[in-house]
């Protein structure tokens, strides 16, 4: 009986021995076959494979670019307006951002220049301050909330932060009130819009 198990057993080891030995020329023939396809692939495949996985990573980077940009083109606007309003400049930084055709918070056309410069002759020391960094919400836009403050011209009103400042706030749970500042600029960096929304309104 103990010959006969151990054949048994020599049995079972050759027999495991023959399966592995077939499962290890199985994987070497995929690997050669693998190796053999990439081989003959054609050169023209090989490269497009190639340039589309390069061209997702200029995309992405294109992408961020263009966010970078317009986001330092929304700060440009406001340093701006808040240089204007303190009296260290003129407007005429504002109006050489703007596209000829820009809407600016309604004004169009030939009421651009003397409506904005109006209103900031009515809106003494007229500053603007940034609640959240600007973001992108579409090709070419961006959008921020915002305080902006003022000099009173004396009279009370439901502005008054005390001293004569006037203070507005785009976000402002008290009123209800939930607006941004959205700016939109075409493909040459111009403003063609700027208007307080709210800030889930849809892009026009």
């Amino acid at each position: 009986k103990e010959v006969k198990m151990v054949n048994n057993l020599a049995a079972v080891v050759q027999l495991l021995i023959a399966m592995f030995r077939s499962t290890l020329a199985f994987q070497t023939s995929i690997i050669r076959s693998s190796s053999a396809f990439h081989a003959i692939l054609p050169q023209t495949l090989k490269r497009r494979l190639y340039s589309v996985s390069n061209n997702s990573d200029s995309d992405r980077q294109s992408i961020s670019s263009n966010d970078a940009e317009l986001v330092n083109l929304a700060k440009s606007f406001i340093i701006n307006k808040n240089a204007a309003g303190s009296g260290e400049s003129t407007l005429d930084g504002v109006f050489d951002m703007c596209s000829p055709a820009v809407d600016l918070y309604g004004l169009k056309g030939d009421d651009v220049r003397p409506g904005f410069t109006s209103f900031f002759e009515s809106h003494g020391g007229l500053h603007h301050e940034l609640l959240e960094e600007p973001s992108v919400v579409g090709s070419g836009v961006v959008q921020y909330p915002f305080i902006k403050r003022w000099k009173s011209s004396g009279e009370e009103n439901q502005y008054d932060g005390g001293d004569n400042i006037m203070v507005w706030k785009s976000i402002d749970p008290t009123k209800p009130r939930n607006k941004v500042e959205r700016l939109c600029f075409d493909a040459e960096s111009k403003l063609v819009k700027v208007s307080v929304v709210e800030a889930d309104a849809s892009l026009d």
